[in-house]
C-alpha cells in the first residue's frame, strides 16, 4: 500500500527535525555598547537582565535594555591609578546580590599604589546607582613599585556563596625578581580565597574584614588558595560544574591556561606554562602542569582567559571553553572534556570589521549564560549564533523533492486501479 502524501510528507518532517546536526552553528558578534573608555570587563548578577561594564579608569557603567545609561553604576576615578596595567581591575557580585545588595571591586589605589578589594552596596531606592558611601575594605595587598602584573579578576565559585576568589600577579617587571609568587609569606603570584560573608570589622566602618575557610594552603599566608602565578588576568568558572579556568599571562615564550585547585602551584617562576625558565631555581615537586599551553611564536603572546558556555541559544556549543590573546588578536575554543584538546579558531567569525575590532581584554558572562567580547578599544559585543539559510533551503528543498515523487507514485497507483 502506497501511503498518501500528507503522511510521508509529516514523516520527512519529523526525521529531518528530530536529526538536528551535530556540528555547532556558526558564530558572530553582535556589538552590544560603544564608546566605552578603556572597558576591562562585564559581569551580571545572578537573575539580572543588566550587564555591568568595568572601565579601567575607576567607571562602572550599566548596560540596560540595549543602551548604556548616561549615569554610572560607580565612579572610583578619583581612587584608582591607572598608569600601565593598573586601574581597575574586576567587579564580582555577591551570590545573594538580590536580597543583600552587595558587590565587590578590585583596584589599584592612587595613593599606595597597593591592590584594594572593597564591597559595596546599592541603596533600594537607586538600583542602578551604587552606595558610595557604603565603601568597605576587605582587604589589601602591597605592591612593589613596578606598573605591571597586578591581576585583578575576582569572583565566586558556585556553590561557594561565602567565598570570594582574588588573582594577584607577581607584582611586575621580568622573571619576577623577588621570587614572590613562590614565597608563601607574600599575596603575590597567587590566588586567593577568603570568606566575606559577614562583617568582621563591625567597630570600623571603613573596613569589611574576612575570615579563612577551610582547604586553603597550610604553611603560610593563611588567605592562599592556590601559587605560582605570574599575571593571572582573566579567570572563570564553569557555572554548571565549578570547574576554575586560569588564564596566566606568560613572559617570552608561553602562554597558559590551568585548572585551578585547592594548593596548587603553577611553576611560575621557574616554569612557564611547562618549559622551564629559570634553572637555578630550586626544585618544584608539586608543580601542576597547564591544562593548555600556546608558544608566541605560533598564537599569540598574551592570554585572556574566558569562559565555558553554558547558554541556550548557540546550538552545539555546550560546555565549550572560550579564550582569546589581547597580542594577536585570536579567539579560540576548546572543548575540556576532548583528551586532545583540539582548538577552534573563532577569530574570523567574532573579530571583523563589523564586529569587534580586536584589543580583547576580556570576556563576560550574563545571568543567562551568554557570552560577551570586551574591547580596549570601547567595545562590548555578544557572542550569538548566525541563523543557517542553507540547512533550512537544504531541508525543504528534500521535502519538496519527497512530494513530488510521492504525487507521482500516487498518481502511478491510481492509473493501476
Amino acid at each position: 500500500m502506497i501511503k498518501p502524501f500528507s503522511t510521508l510528507f509529516a514523516a520527512v518532517l519529523a526525521a529531518t527535525v528530530g536529526a538536528q546536526p551535530a556540528f555547532a552553528q556558526q558564530l558572530q558578534t553582535q556589538i552590544v555598547a560603544t564608546g566605552l573608555d578603556r572597558p576591562l570587563f562585564a559581569t551580571s548578577p545572578a537573575g539580572d537582565s543588566r550587564l555591568f561594564i568595568v572601565e579601567q579608569g575607576g567607571l562602572i557603567k550599566v548596560l540596560q535594555n540595549g543602551a548604556v545609561l548616561p549615569t554610572p553604576f560607580l565612579d572610583l576615578s578619583d581612587s584608582v591609578n591607572t598608569e600601565g596595567e593598573r586601574g581597575l581591575l574586576g567587579m564580582a557580585f555577591d551570590p545573594n546580590f538580590a536580597s543583600n545588595h552587595r558587590f565587590y571591586v578590585d583596584y589599584i589605589d592612587k595613593t599606595t599604589l597597593n591592590t584594594v578589594v572593597a564591597t559595596y552596596q546599592v541603596g533600594t531606592a537607586q538600583p542602578n546607582v551604587a552606595d558610595a558611601a557604603s565603601a568597605q575594605t576587605i582587604l589589601t595587598v602591597a605592591q612593589p613599585e613596578f606598573n605591571n602584573h597586578k591581576a585583578g579578576w575576582i569572583g565566586f565559585r558556585p556553590g561557594e556563596a561565602n567565598n570570594l576568589y582574588i588573582a594577584t600577579g607577581d607584582g611586575g617587571f621580568r622573571d619576577d625578581p623577588g621570587n614572590r609568587a613562590q614565597n608563601l609569606s607574600e599575596n603575590l603570584g597567587k590566588i586567593l580565597r577568603v570568606d566575606v560573608s559577614t562583617d568582621r570589622s563591625p567597630g570600623d566602618p571603613t573596613q569589611y574584614g574576612y575570615a579563612i575557610p577551610e582547604g586553603n594552603v597550610t604553611g603560610g599566608n593563611p588567605e592562599i588558595y592556590a601559587y605560582g602565578l605570574r599575571n593571572p588576568f582573566r579567570d572563570s568558572f564553569d557555572r554548571e560544574t565549578g570547574t576554575f579556568y586560569i588564564g596566566d599571562v606568560g613572559q617570552n615564550a608561553r602562554e597558559e591556561i590551568n585548572n585551578g585547585v585547592a594548593g596548587g602551584n603553577y611553576g611560575w617562576r621557574k616554569f612557564e606554562g611547562t618549559l622551564l625558565n629559570f634553572p637555578d631555581d630550586p626544585e618544584i615537586a608539586n608543580h601542576t602542569p597547564p591544562i593548555h599551553e600556546y608558544s608566541h611564536s605560533d598564537e599569540g603572546g598574551s592570554v585572556i582567559g574566558g569562559y565555558v558556555y553554558r547558554g541556550s541559544e548557540i546550538e552545539g556549543l555546550e560546555g565549550t571553553y572560550f579564550f582569546a590573546d589581547f597580542v594577536n588578536d585570536k579567539v579560540m575554543s576548546f572543548d575540556p572534556a576532548d583528551p586532545n584538546m583540539t582548538l577552534s579558531d573563532r577569530t574570523e567569525e567574532l573579530l571583523s570589521p563589523t564586529g569587534i575590532s580586536g584589543g580583547i581584554t576580556s570576556f563576560g558572562e550574563d545571568a543567562a549564560g551568554n557570552l560577551y567580547l570586551v574591547s580596549i578599544n570601547g567595545q562590548v559585543g555578544m557572542i550569538a549564533a548566525i541563523p543557517e539559510p542553507q540547512s533550512y533551503a537544504m531541508m525543504l528543498g528534500g521535502m519538496l523533492l519527497v512530494g513530488l515523487w510521492a504525487r507521482r507514485r500516487e498518481k502511478a497507483a491510481s492509473a493501476l486501479a
